[in-house]
């Protein structure tokens, strides 16, 4: 089981498909807050979904240089996965999730840390 810190923009995202893959999950709609929680507490990976989420990304690298993220957005925007990219995610996701390809993405970063980008990309 991992801690999860979850954040969409989208106060109605429901991440009830994370806590049944077993996961406690802390969500937020706001970025702020988010980056605060991963400072004072501990979490696994993050699953950041949004422009702001990538914007996220150098926050929580400045916490952990190896911290574990997860982007996931609502189109395959090729600017923003661009952006992403720059920060090495673990894997990045499109909506609408497949809990199938969430639970993988989730159990390789586990278990790799933060990965490079070759090999890494889930598009």
């Amino acid at each position: 089981m991992a801690q999860v810190l979850a954040y969409d923009p989208d106060p109605n995202m429901n991440w009830d498909e994370v806590t049944s893959l077993g996961h406690d999950v802390k969500s937020f709609n706001d970025s702020g807050e988010a980056v605060d929680y991963a400072h004072e507490n501990k979490v696994d990976i993050a699953l950041l979904g949004g422009p702001e989420g990538v914007d996220m990304i150098k926050h929580l690298r400045e916490i952990s240089p190896n911290f574990k993220v997860v982007i996931f957005c609502d189109s395959p925007e090729i600017t923003e996965a661009r952006r992403a990219l720059r920060w090495a995610p673990c894997s990045f996701l499109f909506k609408p999730i497949v809990i199938e390809e969430l639970d993988a993405c989730l159990k390789r970063a586990l278990l790799k840390g933060k990965s490079t980008i070759k090999g890494s990309l889930n598009v």
